[in-house]
């Protein structure tokens, strides 16, 4: 019997532990001993365990969980699902930006909720005595909560609590790839975040005193390899995604061209069978600059690509969507990038090729 329940609260590293606990690339189906949310119902499976009724049930099994400051989990939050009707529907009021995103009453004190078993934008809003539930069956149950900010130590604090013998290279999964760092973000706007969310991060600090006592004594915890970075989670991402979605940008662009974008992915994907992110975004990078460049080489739009130094490649693709965005609202050029016409040798596997073939040099 599997004696460990893992409770993954979205944007905390869970799917990096859920994948080095089980030997794969991506996150597991949640079941009894992984509680996550149930992707068509969109809510948590983990509220029996929550239910004091249960407690009984339980009290035998090693169950662990992390969470993050809540601040910048909702940061993450937002940036990761934006873009993602599937979850931003559930919404009575689909935000316009970051600040009503915040404001949304649905939004608020998601840990707590999750933990409770309500479903993601829930309309049942989160209270006062569901904190206190929440807290009395960490306690009861001793439940062992990690902090995403010691992610390193949390994982050694897993290793003394349950029979988990981490491995020792873990691959890091799931990061969003374009947020704002906490210093970008607005005094204004983390204020409003502590406000509506007073509840989730009761429950932090709380938990975050808790861990402090119970890995004091941790002078030399053990030194874990994490490999990768954002670009680990490019491949997973195009798979539903245009890269340019990026940005954060509505850019007119993505749905005027979407067979172009779309053949480009698929030709990536499944010709070339890309499975290195930071590979694919060098050549999806070079290929539509390329594009641009050639077709209306004396173009304004041209001219900023040009321009544009040697950069990171999503610092890069970030910059080609602003141009695109700048040129689209200036009304710089009219019928520039109508890719689907006049653009047959470029769509051609051979112009790929050899772009593919340039950057391997």
């Amino acid at each position: 019997m599997n004696s460990n329940i893992f409770i993954h609260i979205p944007k905390t590293g869970g799917t990096t532990i859920n994948c080095a606990i089980n030997n794969t690339q991506w996150q597991t189906v949640p079941d009894f001993n992984y509680r996550h949310i149930i992707y068509e119902t969109k809510r948590s499976n983990s509220g029996d365990i929550f239910n004091p009724v249960n407690y009984s049930k339980y009290e035998n099994y090693n169950i662990f969980m992390i969470l993050r400051h809540p601040v910048d989990r909702l940061i993450s939050e937002y940036y990761f699902i934006n873009k993602r009707t599937e979850f931003m529907s559930e919404l009575k009021s689909v935000p316009k930006n970051f600040e009503s995103y915040i404001a949304n009453k649905q939004t608020q004190n998601y840990m707590v909720g999750f933990l409770l078993g309500k479903k993601m934008f829930d309309t049942d809003l989160v209270t006062k005595d569901d904190l206190e539930l929440v807290i009395n069956t960490i306690r009861n149950l001793n439940i062992k909560v990690g902090i995403f900010e010691e992610f390193e130590k949390s994982l050694y604090y897993f290793s003394k609590s349950t029979n988990i013998k981490w491995p020792k290279k873990i691959d890091i999964k799931r990061i969003t790839l374009n947020r704002p760092t906490l210093d970008e973000v607005s005094s204004e706007h983390i204020s409003l975040i502590e406000k509506h969310n007073a509840l989730d991060l009761q429950l932090y600090n709380y938990c975050l005193d808790v861990f402090k006592k119970e890995t004091a004594e941790y002078s030399n915890t053990k030194n874990f390899q994490f490999k990768g970075d954002k670009y680990n989670y490019v491949i997973k991402y195009t798979q539903r995604f245009n890269l340019l979605e990026i940005s954060q940008d509505n850019l007119p662009i993505i749905k005027e061209q979407q067979i172009f974008f779309t053949d480009l992915n698929n030709y990536l994907h499944h010709n070339l069978k890309i499975k290195d992110g930071k590979q694919y975004v060098n050549l999806w990078n070079s290929y539509v600059s390329e594009t641009i460049k050639k077709e209306y080489p004396n173009s304004s739009l041209t001219n900023s690509l040009e321009s544009i130094d040697n950069k990171e490649p999503l610092e890069l693709t970030l910059l080609i969507a602003k141009a695109l965005k700048l040129h689209y609202n200036t009304k710089n050029y009219s019928n520039i990038l109508i890719f689907n016409k006049n653009l047959v040798e470029y769509k051609q596997p051979l112009f790929i090729d050899k772009l593919f073939g340039l950057l391997k040099k």
